[in-house]
């Protein structure tokens, strides 16, 4: 760039700052596009391109594929006081004095809580201390990605996103800025983050190819919403390969994907009444694969309500080693999700983030472990 057309930038760059501070924009709202900024001003679409570049390496905007450019979370005063305001987190010199990481998760329950457990002790090993924010939906996630983001003595964020599958702007902003976050147990489709996660797609397989080694060739699936958690689809996968490797033919009135949306115990008693409807449908199930342990709970409460002898009519499998299996009529046989190498992989992730800000997302995947117990058996 020569001299002529810098200074030309540098006055574009000044002149989208006016359009901020003289319209009262308000964090996320729209900005002109490059073509608006050239018809406006009188310069090449090149020159606004560039200015919303260098305004976006300065945290002020961030920009989004095919959707524009947004103001960024800043305020109008710092603006007012200083065009040239500082990213809050620099992707060219990583903020490496924080004494804290957060994790970011939207309920507390059994597994939950062994992720937070594992999570704790792995930050404390490596001098850190963990803040932890419970959120109960998107928009309050959201909230306090942004505001965690914005705090000096926070590292990076783990995060447990709400069940979907599409990232939210409150995570590609930081994904553009190159804020060290790692996803916990999630991804999403169209933007590849930092994650840890088990492998759910070979659990699954293992669990089938158990049941199919052990004589079962009728053997359902049963599943809540795959349309919200990745996880799902992959063990929904798992479940079919394993059918296709032994050369079972796969039956579509073999799976129950559940579509209840009631919570508490009226979502319970729905969800039994769906899977007494299927078992009553397809009685020459053998097996039951079920995606997690709480609807194994349910199909087992179900077939014993129907009359079925357990296991010797019919075997059930969960997913999850989940502590509500304690209180089965049977010792269910499940997938486990150790934990052991859980927090320490997150809290790797989010070093070697900051040791290199500009490398492609890692996944790591952890094993899972096969329980097999009294709710399944041979039929061979």
């Amino acid at each position: 760039m020569n001299t002529r057309s810098g200074k030309l930038f540098e006055q574009m760059k000044d002149q989208v700052l006016n359009i901020i501070l003289e319209s009262g924009l308000k964090p996320h709202d729209p900005l002109p596009s490059e073509g608006e900024l050239a018809d406006r001003f009188g310069v090449s679409r090149m020159t606004g391109k560039l200015a919303l570049q260098a305004l976006q390496e300065e945290g002020i905007v961030y920009r989004l594929p095919r959707r524009g450019t947004f103001l960024a979370d800043v305020e109008l005063e710092e603006l007012r006081q200083s065009a040239g305001m500082k990213l809050a987190y620099d992707s060219k010199h990583p903020r490496r004095t924080g004494h804290y990481i957060a994790l970011i998760v939207p309920s507390i329950d059994d597994y939950v809580g062994s992720i937070i457990t594992s999570v704790e002790l792995a930050a404390k090993e490596q001098g850190f201390e963990v803040v932890i924010k419970v959120t109960g939906d998107e928009a309050a996630e959201a909230k306090a990605v942004r505001s965690l983001s914005r705090q000096s003595d926070i590292t990076g964020i783990l995060l447990f996103p709400v069940d979907r599958k599409i990232c939210g702007d409150h995570l590609l902003r930081l994904k553009l800025q190159k804020y060290p976050i790692v996803i916990l147990d999630r991804q999403f489709n169209e933007i590849g983050f930092d994650s840890v996660s088990h492998d759910h797609y070979r659990g699954a397989y293992d669990m089938t190819s158990h049941l199919l080694r052990t004589g079962h060739r009728e053997i359902g699936f049963i599943t809540s919403h795959m349309n919200k958690v990745r996880s799902r689809e992959e063990r929904y996968q798992g479940y079919i390969d394993a059918l296709l490797e032994w050369k079972v033919e796969i039956h579509a009135d073999r799976m129950l994907f559940m579509e209840v949306n009631e919570t508490g115990l009226t979502g319970v008693t729905a969800k039994q009444t769906a899977i007494q409807t299927f078992l009553n449908t397809d009685c020459k199930l053998t097996a039951v694969f079920c995606s997690d342990d709480f609807l194994a709970m349910s199909t087992l409460n179900a077939a014993l309500s129907l009359g079925f002898k357990l296991p010797e009519q019919l075997s059930i499998a969960g997913f999850s080693n989940h502590s509500v299996l304690q209180y089965a009529q049977l010792r269910m046989t499940t997938v486990g999700q150790p934990m052991n190498d859980f927090g320490s992989s997150a809290v790797r992730l989010v070093m070697d983030r900051l040791d290199n800000p500009d490398g492609d997302p890692v996944t790591i995947r952890l094993k899972t472990e096969l329980m097999t117990s009294d709710s399944t058996m041979s039929v061979i």
